[in-house]
């Protein structure tokens, strides 16, 4: 397969490498137990299938891209859990729209879902829908991974009322064409089959293929699948394990009433889609109760945006043409006063002599939409669409900058179907002019803070963010208002800069507005200044915003000139004038270059691993008792766990005919199984042929151990990771004993803390104030000390503003330890000007600290008096005090 320029965003990586330990864990210890390790939280077994069943949620926002995470995710369950190179997935989506959508991508080559599994399995995989899986040949089924792609309700052999679904019952009737799957099976493999009425021969249908194969089943939007009927179809399939992705998950958990809570691994914030510019964000909400003043501002609003889309496209050569989507609402007989999709059409065309190709309808007859190949062509005119309840399922277009509802009840449903249509960012990249890198709301409401709330709580329960989250992406602003300018004081900017800044356009600009600004606003191009009457309103800032898109760096100087005028006193977040916030990050000299202090500076790549000695392996490897398939324990709660992921291995290994193994063979399948960045290939055939070797010369046989050779592949790679960790630790600390002189910082090694890229998984929401946070989010606390420690900070007189440095995000600061980066819980500027890092540890967990402690002194040292270091513990802040004056 072609290679593909495709590269993982942060929280895609961080997610996935969640499930892979996850996955790796319950090898070890079950799926019970690797939940609660990684989360802390209990795991609530699915209802329905068998215990034990690995059974999580990776719950992603909207706009977070979920579906190339599920295509991710297929290689490492089959790595990691499965154990197999040839896994069966049942991959479940919602909508026949979106299995169309989500097939082609997978069967089409160079797209990244495509190249997701390609990542894993080379061309070594197929792609089928349920149709296409129903004649699949037992070579396809064995010969490598099978991704079956379909909706649920076509798995259901009755629908939510208890009828017959003869679409479903497909799946459970005998078919010709896969009789050759179910020749030559063992007892074992048959047993749990369904068999012909009256006879011992198992039904060669589809859902004993998948039983016979124990698929990984991926839910897809798993909201819309979670009735009881929905679990006991996936049961019939029996399968290894289930991954749901979604934004909403089900939180509470109450099997009586059939809700049954979803076990999320990991939830990706909005902050972290922002950082990685996937999402326009805020929205700008703007209320009136009159719709033809709302229905004329959001038709402002597109004016104003595709002018600044023709300068960003005259730039950047980017196409942008903004979409506005109209929410009507439903007609109903006994209501003739209903601002219907008919009447929205009309007051487009008729009264704002919009030309009637720029606008779509899709809703009740009108299936515009469908007739559109690519909206985002340059070609097509559309500017508009009208809608009512939701857009066409799968529709997704960037473009779609602004939503005008006329509708007075802004639903969770509603925000889920439309505004969150409006939050992807285009080509998921940020724009030159601010006005573009943001959402509009115009919503016909009589009460600013009831549609606020309405939208905040679809964003919540439609959209996947959090109540923090909400409350800051939703921009509070005034009614609209057209009152003339009055006789008051006229406040002046700070001048534009001077290069790239025509006075024509910014004239022409001005001009554009509503009169309700134009009057208010001047501009002298000699001072380069905007002169502006009377206080200025939110509205009237966002309307310079768009207005003035095009012109560049505007964006800072309407801000500053609104919070002047208002005569604002602002918190450290809001500070318009604070310094930015730089942070000298360690350097390693090397051949006389001064580079960032990485991994590559205390390790020799790639790793000789055939070097090392085997011996080990003796004690690390034991042929395990299988007189018995699983393990059963009885938890405290009396009820019965099975560990059952060893014979769902040698299931999964049964259905395959094994070959004639030979020591080189089996070398070659461990190694494959292994992912070792840091080492060659041969270098690890040779290893592993040698500890193989050693095994064998220790009294085990061949056979045995190819019989053995998950358990054998997972000891090697654990005697892998070992030795690779007491490399780095011996080469880490020769080289800070030899070459403490070769540290330093300097400006050219610096991070910059910047609003945009600053991304807490999950923001801080407690009821403690902070008002030197350099940032209005705030990322969470690991624990009160630690909130404490943050507090302190904050009241420190010589504290000018902080930063929680968030833990794995490239943003952050961090320094190099053996095996991993260690980022520092909060680095501080002072009113001196010198940076202070403090890493706070709990009194337990200080004393296994001594690398942080060193590394962070080695950095203090380097810095030449400007970088400070500490890290108290047991409360004992006055240990920063001491720091900062010198004193520690």
């Amino acid at each position: 397969m072609a290679a593909t320029n495709f590269e993982l965003k942060e929280y895609q990586r961080i997610s996935l490498d969640r499930l892979t330990s996850y996955l790796r864990d319950t090898t070890a210890m079950g799926a019970n137990m690797a939940f609660y390790k990684a989360t802390n939280l209990p795991f609530k077994s699915a209802p329905a299938v068998a215990d034990g069943t690995p059974y999580v949620c990776l719950r992603v926002p909207t706009g977070g891209g979920k579906t190339l995470l599920a295509a991710y995710s297929i290689g490492i369950a089959a790595r990691e859990y499965m154990m197999a190179a040839n896994p069966m997935v049942l991959w479940l989506v919602p909508s026949s729209a979106i299995l169309d959508q989500t097939v082609d991508a997978l069967k089409t080559e160079g797209h990244p879902y495509r190249a997701a599994l390609g990542k894993d399995f080379n061309r070594n995989f197929s792609v089928m829908t349920k149709t296409e899986a129903l004649a699949m040949s037992r070579a396809d089924a064995t010969g490598g991974a099978v991704v079956i792609v379909s909706t649920i309700q076509s798995f259901r052999r009755e629908d939510d009322t208890g009828k017959e679904n003869p679409e479903g019952l497909k799946v459970y009737e005998d078919a010709g064409a896969l009789m050759d799957h179910f020749a030559n099976l063992t007892e074992e493999q048959a047993g749990p089959l369904e068999t012909v009425e009256g006879t011992n021969r198992p039904i060669a249908s589809m859902a004993n293929l998948l039983r016979l194969h124990r698929p990984m089943v991926i839910v897809d939007e798993a909201h819309n699948s979670r009735s009881d009927l929905s679990f006991r179809t996936l049961a019939r399939f029996n399968p290894s394990l289930i991954l749901e992705l979604t934004a909403t998950p089900q939180t509470e958990h109450a099997p009586s009433r059939g809700k049954h809570a979803s076990n999320i691994l990991y939830s990706v914030s909005a902050a972290e889609l922002k950082a990685e510019e996937m999402i326009k964000m805020p929205i700008r909400l703007t209320t009136d109760a009159d719709y033809i003043k709302t229905v004329g501002a959001a038709l402002d609003c597109q004016r104003m945006l595709e002018e600044a889309a023709k300068a960003e496209e005259d730039e950047t050569k980017e196409y942008i043409r903004p979409i506005v989507l109209f929410q009507a609402q439903s007609a109903l007989k006994t209501d003739p006063h209903r601002l219907t999709w008919e009447k929205i059409e009309k007051h487009l065309t008729d009264d704002q002599r919009i030309p009637k190709e720029q606008i779509a309808v899709h809703t009740g007859p009108r299936k515009d939409l469908d007739a559109i190949d690519d909206i985002r062509d340059p070609k097509c005119p559309v500017r508009y669409i009208i809608t009512v309840s939701k857009l066409k399922e799968g529709w997704d277009c960037p473009f779609a900058y602004v939503l005008c509802s006329v509708s007075d009840q802004v639903s969770p449903v509603a925000v889920e179907q439309i505004l969150g249509r409006i939050l992807r960012m285009p080509l998921a990249k940020r724009k030159r002019r601010d006005a573009l890198n943001q959402s509009y709301a115009y919503i016909v409401s009589r009460s600013f803070d009831t549609t606020a709330q309405q939208l905040k709580t679809g964003l919540i329960e439609g959209a996947g963010f959090n109540r923090t989250e909400a409350d800051q992406i939703i921009t509070r602003q005034q009614d609209l208002g057209f009152d003339a300018a009055a006789e008051e004081t006229g406040y002046e900017s700070e001048p534009l800069p001077q290069d790239n800044v025509l006075p024509a356009t910014v004239e022409a600009a001005i001009a554009k507005l509503p009169p309700s600004v134009k009057t208010r606003v001047t501009f002298n191009p000699e001072t380069r200044t905007f002169t502006y009457k009377g206080p200025m309103t939110r509205e009237s800032r966002n309307i310079l915003h768009l207005g003035l898109a095009a012109v560049p760096q505007v964006g800072k100087a309407i801000d500053r000139l609104y919070a002047k005028s208002n005569n604002f006193q602002t918190s450290a977040a809001d500070d318009e004038n604070k310094p930015p916030f730089i942070v000298p990050m360690l350097g390693f000299r090397k051949q006389g270059e001064l580079q960032l202090f990485s991994q590559e500076h205390f390790l020799d790549l790639p790793w000789r691993l055939d070097e090392c000695d085997v011996s080990d392996i003796t004690k690390r490897f034991r042929v395990a008792d299988n007189s018995q398939t699983g393990t059963i324990n009885v938890s405290d709660q009396g009820k019965v766990e099975i560990a059952f992921v060893k014979h769902l291995q040698g299931q999964l290994a049964g259905v395959i005919k094994e070959p004639t193994w030979t020591l080189p063979r089996l070398a070659n399948w461990i190694d494959v199984g292994i992912v070792h960045p840091d080492i060659t290939k041969p270098s690890a055939i040779v290893f592993i042929s040698r500890a193989l070797e050693t095994l064998v010369a220790s009294g085990l046989a061949l056979d045995v151990l190819a019989r053995n050779k998950y358990d054998l592949r997972r000891a090697l790679a654990q005697f892998i990771k070992d030795l690779r960790g007491d490399r780095e630790t011996s080469q880490y600390s020769a080289l800070f004993s030899a070459n403490t002189a070769d540290f330093a910082t300097s400006s050219e090694l610096s991070i910059i803390f910047d609003e945009q890229t600053y991304a807490p998984n999950q923001p801080y929401s407690g009821a403690t104030k902070f008002n030197k946070h350099y940032f209005s989010l705030l990322g969470d606390f690991d624990s009160g000390e630690e909130r404490d420690c943050a507090l302190h900070l904050d009241r420190h007189e010589k504290v000018r503003y902080w930063v929680r440095n968030v833990d794995r995000k490239k943003s952050s600061f961090w320094l190099q330890l053996p095996h991993a980066k260690f980022y520092p819980d909060f680095v501080a500027m002072l009113t001196d000007g010198r940076v202070l890092v403090v890493e706070y540890k709990g009194q337990h967990l200080y004393e296994a600290e001594a690398v942080k402690r060193q590394v962070g002194a080695v950095w203090e040292d380097a810095s030449n008096g400007q970088g400070l270091f500490c890290m108290p513990t047991n409360k004992d802040f006055a240990l920063i005090d001491r720091t900062i004056s010198g004193t520690h």
